[in-house]
């Protein structure tokens, strides 16, 4: 779909660790190796939180690691807050310390 000359590009996008077919660190791996997507600000969205996922992810280039919260209201919070954030003030000097979310 990002491919698509026809397509706009998103300010934003999740990538979920455990998609079908292509898992979300292949689909970040070709994202950040195309120049053209450099705008997009990548947020991760798992069930796991891992310290290898999480490491993973935050050397291959995502912006932010957000740990599925069990409960919907918490997870309408979490959603709140990264739909948000300032983007560009947030990617302009990534920070091991702000990448993974806690709320």
């Amino acid at each position: 779909f990002l491919n698509k000359e026809e397509s706009n590009l998103p300010d934003l996008l999740f990538l979920d660790l455990n998609m079908p077919r292509k898992s979300g660190m292949e689909c970040l791996e070709e994202i950040k190796a195309d120049p053209k997507f450099n705008s997009i600000a990548i947020a991760i969205y798992s069930t796991s939180a891992s310290d290898e996922d999480v490491e993973k992810t935050f050397i291959k280039g995502a912006n932010i690691y957000i740990k599925k919260p069990n409960d919907f209201e918490i997870l309408k919070n979490v959603l709140s807050e990264v739909v948000t954030i300032n983007w560009q003030y947030r990617t302009s000097g990534l920070n091991k310390d702000n990448f993974l979310l806690s709320l």
